[in-house]
């Protein structure tokens, strides 16, 4: 076992074998499985349950794009946590959370 090859293992949405996010190809290639048993695995939470649509959504969110160093959640939540109007609306929140509190 390649040790060296663990360490740079990094779970990212894949541009190769992608076809729509990346989502399916990217967790296919950190588990080194074929990517279409990852799709059909996706293919049968949504079919049963729906739960394949949502989970790929998330990991779309979560899951940073190859060659970028964050996700799309967290540059989000970055931008909101520098805008002063989302600051004070969650300031506002907080204190109405609070005042119903007590």
């Amino acid at each position: 076992m390649d040790l060296n090859k663990n360490a740079q293992r990094r779970l990212r949405r894949t541009h190769d074998g992608r076809m729509i996010g990346g989502v399916c190809s990217g967790v296919a290639r950190y588990f080194d499985v074929d990517a279409n048993l990852v799709r059909l695995g996706l293919a049968v939470f949504t079919l049963f349950g729906g739960a394949g649509v949502a989970a790929y959504i998330v990991a779309w969110i979560l899951i940073p794009d190859e060659g970028a160093p964050t996700s799309i959640g967290e540059d989000f939540v970055k931008k909101a946590q520098e805008n002063q109007g989302v600051q004070d609306a969650v300031q506002r929140a907080k204190d109405k959370l609070n005042k119903v509190r007590s």
